[in-house]
């Protein structure tokens, strides 16, 4: 049997990264949180941090706090650290919509509107997580399809 190999044409292999996952959705955060009271907030807030470093890394080169860390943290400041870490992180998902040249407003403005003072109509904080699903959803598919920001025009 002849194997014929051609040494010095192999095609240049791109690296591709790992496709981050865009099928946040509201209803699935809602009814696990409800099957595992509460404890799924963790896995879905958790790798939101780590994502959102691949999508727009700070330029100092900082990561940004994971939510366990935040949450493990809250408990000793009466909840005040989560209030900083959703702040944060709105923050951040808000510059990197606009650092993609994303079309979807989400930013601290929903977070302080929809979360807390929307808590008090009890259905704010549903659309505080519907907007963050929709932006972190669109900033995926955004990455997924344009992983390097220096090509995005």
């Amino acid at each position: 049997m002849a194997y014929n190999y051609q040494y010095g044409f192999e095609d240049e292999v791109k690296y591709q990264p790992p496709k981050l996952k865009t099928n946040r959705k509201l209803w699935k955060v809602v009814l696990f949180n409800i099957l595992t009271l509460g404890i799924y907030n963790i896995v879905f807030f958790d790798p939101l941090a780590s994502e959102l470093d691949k999508i727009y890394p700070k330029r100092d080169g900082t990561k940004t706090m994971r939510f366990i860390l935040a949450f493990i943290l809250s408990l000793f400041t009466f909840s005040i650290v989560m209030l900083v870490w959703y702040h944060h992180i709105s923050d951040r998902i808000e510059e990197s919509l606009i650092r993609r040249k994303i079309n979807y407003n989400f930013g601290t403005n929903d977070f302080w509107f929809w979360y807390l003072l929307g808590s008090l109509i009890l259905v704010g904080p549903f659309v505080y997580i519907h907007k963050l699903c929709t932006a972190m959803n669109l900033l995926c598919e955004s990455y997924n399809s344009t992983p390097d920001i220096d090509e995005i025009k």
